[in-house]
């Protein structure tokens, strides 16, 4: 499928947003007077707990459909 302008442009958007989040969220943060190891703390915390969420998924994923 030929990707469209549009498509182009959007896709280019969301990846530009995603590498601006870290540093933005960051930088309000500090502001806000939050330090930054106290971010980088909760932050490895919650990607620590979603990873961990999404194996338990996939395995029981896996062990679902192999019953059936």
């Amino acid at each position: 499928f030929p990707v469209t302008i549009a498509q182009h442009t959007a896709e280019t958007g969301a990846s530009m947003a995603t590498k601006a989040a870290a540093p933005v969220s960051v930088s309000i943060a500090t502001v806000a007077g939050y330090p930054v190891s106290e971010i980088v703390l909760w932050a490895s915390l919650i990607y620590t707990v979603l990873m961990i969420g999404h194996k338990v998924y996939t395995i029981y994923k896996d062990v679902t459909s192999k019953n059936d």
